[in-house]
């Protein structure tokens, strides 16, 4: 298999990249204490959070299914459909596609942290003290399918940029573990889109 046959594929199966996504309506919103920000409907966006003080409150594996179900809960209720996700002791990233109402994105986020924040003070006795969970998120609109393509992997290998583990298809908490279970044609996008090419704030 060629890595154009491979990539075919995985568009075709599972992702619904649009380069068109530029040329739609977008919306343009200024805030008092951010950047103004760019929303466009059906374009994919690159999201990255992080616990407060980089704190590792999802060090067990159930903190981390937990997260991640109320992660896909928060993003369906707003029409965000993620496509490839990792959750780490303190962060997580993940790649969305934007419903026609892209403006959303700050509901859906803070409805993720919120309903994950409860969770973890409700079932972790160490944090009843009323702390803060979660710091803040950044996204990226992404516009160009090789920029896709690399932030894809960047996720797949995340885990391993980090030392929990040596292989991605080893950890259970990012989505190339499921993809790598169902035999999809990982290869090819792992040997295109080199992931350590990707410039990204990630000092976790």
């Amino acid at each position: 298999m060629s890595p154009v046959d491979g990539i075919d594929q995985f568009l075709h199966r599972h992702s619904r990249w649009s380069p068109k996504c530029g040329q739609m309506v977008d919306v343009f919103k200024t805030y008092r204490n951010n950047p103004p920000h760019w929303f466009r409907p059906k374009a994919k966006y690159f999201i990255t959070g992080s616990t407060y003080q980089r704190k590792r409150h999802l060090c067990s594996d159930e903190a981390k299914q937990a997260t991640l179900g109320t992660l896909f809960k928060s993003f369906t209720h707003y029409g965000w459909a993620i496509e490839d996700w990792v959750i780490l002791d303190n962060h997580y990233h993940i790649l969305a596609e934007a419903p026609e109402q892209a403006v959303t994105l700050s509901q859906a986020v803070n409805a993720f942290h919120k309903f994950s924040a409860l969770w973890l003070k409700r079932h972790l006795g160490t944090l009843h003290d009323g702390r803060r969970i979660w710091y803040n998120y950044y996204d990226t609109c992404i516009t160009y399918e090789r920029s896709y393509f690399a932030r894809v992997n960047y996720i797949w290998f995340n885990p391993v940029k980090h030392g929990y583990v040596l292989d991605p298809e080893d950890w259970k908490f990012g989505s190339y573990y499921f993809r790598n279970l169902k035999g999809e044609p990982l290869e090819t996008i792992v040997m295109s889109f080199p992931w350590n090419k990707v410039k990204i704030d990630d000092d976790f």
